[in-house]
């Protein structure tokens, strides 16, 4: 019995193939540290026979090889633990124009938006009662602008409110879009403000009286601001962490693509006619959204895993790996509440810190951002041109206008990618904030004494202060604000604290363009401009002491940076994984006290 147990103890066992699982980047993997098991036989095999001499059993040791028992059951894995290779060979863009084209067809509607803030501009000067066809301003073969088509006219009281009407409803656009959003998903919401949409430029298009234009004007802010939440939460959930900053950028340049577009189209046709041009834009973009499929944070949310993959599998492309994401987010939501309605979202609000500290961070840098005075400038601009000692005229000066802003809002692309959210946000509101001293102190020298005589001799000093002020502005600080809608807020209250956001920055910048004119007649033009310089300084401030960064971090990232209910208390202050000092001290002591004792 012994010598068969040495005989045995000879006997080299194979090693066994040691299973490791690893998760590095969160991506689940397996490595074998030996080669893969032989594939099973087809025909069975008897097991090898030893000899019984020692010498024997070694060198057939050597030469051992393990065979698989025909009856043996194999291991086959079906569940998210298992990643599908990626398809190396692919190409490389696919899974970038899989998520570009998506964001492109929602960024339609701000397209739209762009065309509607910029059409009271080409519309006002049209339906005064003292307005003139100018035909010198366009070549004769263009000269549509000499129509007499006058249905009805606005005087100066009748035309603020015309422009102002689309801050009113902004607000309800924001509101509803909230609602609608957090019950139908943001793809159902973006189709329905089209329809909205169409219905506005319709009725602006055919206005017959001040009425019917009131409606129209309404209704394009209504939707205007019912688009920014959706389409910023939509690209948000559907883009990779890399991609998400500049696609989530494309809204801003989109935007002022369809200002300069309006602008030049209202140098050429009229009001009435513009409008008519504009009413296939929202046909275009419900009709495209209907083909797209919702984000893949909605299907989960609604328990629709099965359509969440495949939603996921089509933004991603055939060359990424999406196995591992979908179980990502699968988890994370998991126990989480699906999206609440807005009552319930408004307790939310203030009971529990995860939800309320994103909203009042994002809140008061929406108050910086308006209060930087982009919008009160971009709305006066033609003005503010006039006084900075430009001579020209003011079809042009609104097309040159849209120029400037679409430049900044190209140069914010690249730079979202390189740079961080903190430091454009910095750079840009301290290049805004002394751009407006400057203007401010140009304008002071006009209606001061010999004291600023060297900053009144400079007559292009206030004309470039007002060109860098606006291709700074998209730069940062009035574009990113709208990226946090999407990147701060947790998935069961986006839509509804999107929509809460911009109503407010509406409300915001209805007080913020209304009271233009009158701090003006209060301060000057030099004061305006430095209380809207003090604005761009303490954001500034606040960006550095209270905004997180979430540059190339993903959604759950950011939502767990709020989420300080979920943090794991430890019994001392001291990090891990150092031993606790409390507890190595008093065994210390107690050893010292026991060996000074003996």
């Amino acid at each position: 019995m012994n010598s068969e147990k040495i005989k045995m103890a000879d006997v080299k066992i194979p090693r066994i193939p040691h299973i490791k699982l690893e998760r590095e980047g969160s991506l689940p993997r397996i490595e074998l540290s030996t080669p893969s098991t032989p594939t099973t036989p087809t025909t069975p095999r008897k097991m090898p026979v030893y000899p019984s001499s020692g010498t024997g059993m070694a060198n057939k040791s050597s030469s051992y090889s393990p065979s698989i028992p025909p009856n043996t059951k194999k291991l086959r894995m079906r569940s998210f633990l298992w990643v599908k290779p990626v398809d190396t060979t692919g190409s490389v863009t696919s899974g970038l124009f899989a998520q570009l084209l998506p964001v492109l067809v929602v960024n339609i509607g701000a397209l739209s938006s762009g065309l509607a803030m910029g059409y009271s501009a080409i519309l006002l000067p049209q339906i005064r009662p003292d307005y003139e066809p100018l035909e010198d301003l366009v070549h004769h073969k263009y000269n549509f602008t000499s129509t007499n088509y006058r249905p009805f006219t606005a005087d100066q009281d009748q035309g603020s409110w015309i422009a102002s009407i689309f801050g009113i409803g902004a607000v309800f656009g924001g509101l509803t879009s909230a609602a609608l959003g957090s019950k139908y998903g943001r793809r159902v919401c973006i189709i329905m403000l089209s329809l909205v949409d169409l219905l506005g430029w319709i009725l602006m298009a055919g206005s017959q009286s001040l009425s019917m234009m009131l409606c129209g004007r309404f209704l394009a802010g209504f939707v205007a601001a019912g688009y920014s939440p959706c389409i910023q939460i939509y690209v948000a959930e559907i883009t990779q962490a890399k991609n998400r900053g500049w696609m989530s950028g494309l809204t801003v340049p989109i935007m002022s693509i369809g200002t300069l577009i309006m602008y030049t189209l209202g140098s050429y046709v009229p009001w009435h006619v513009a409008a008519a041009v504009c009413a296939p834009v929202p046909v275009a973009l419900g009709f495209a959204v209907c083909f797209l499929y919702e984000s893949p944070y909605w299907y989960f949310q609604q328990g629709e895993e099965k359509s969440a993959y495949h939603a996921l599998e089509k933004f991603r492309g055939k060359s990424e790996n999406c196995v591992s994401e979908s179980f990502q987010i699968q988890e994370h939501l998991k126990g989480e509440e699906q999206e609440m309605g807005v009552l319930q979202s408004l307790k939310s609000i203030f009971g529990e810190r995860k939800y309320f500290r994103p909203f009042l961070i994002l809140n008061t840098l929406f108050l910086f951002m308006l209060f930087s005075g982009k919008f009160a400038i971009e709305f006066y601009a033609v003005d503010i041109f006039t006084k900075a000692g430009g001579q020209m005229d003011k079809y042009l000066s609104a097309v040159i206008i849209a120029i400037i802003q679409l430049v900044g809002s190209l140069m914010f692309l690249p730079l979202v990618r390189l740079v961080s959210r903190k430091i454009l946000i910095c750079t840009s509101s301290f290049i805004m904030g002394t751009a407006l001293v400057v203007l401010g102190l140009s304008m002071y020298s006009k209606v001061s004494g010999s004291m600023m005589s060297s900053f009144s001799e400079l007559d292009w000093l206030p004309l470039v202060s007002v060109v860098v002020y606006m291709v700074a502005a998209p730069i940062g600080l009035c574009s990113i604000p709208f990226m946090y809608i999407a990147e701060f807020y947790p998935s069961q209250l986006r839509s509804v604290l999107g929509g809460l956001t911009i109503a407010l920055s509406n409300l915001e910048l209805f007080v913020v363009v209304k009271t233009f004119p009158d701090l003006q007649r209060l301060v000057g033009d030099h004061g305006v401009y430095w209380i809207y310089a003090g604005a761009c300084f303490l954001a500034i401030v606040f960006t550095v002491a209270y905004v997180p960064e979430t540059k190339d971090k993903s959604l759950i990232q950011v939502e767990n940076k709020f989420d300080r209910l979920r943090r794991t208390h430890r019994a001392s202050p001291w990090v891990s994984p150092m031993p606790s000092p409390s507890v190595n001290s008093v065994r210390k002591l107690q050893f010292q006290s026991q060996m000074f004792t003996q």
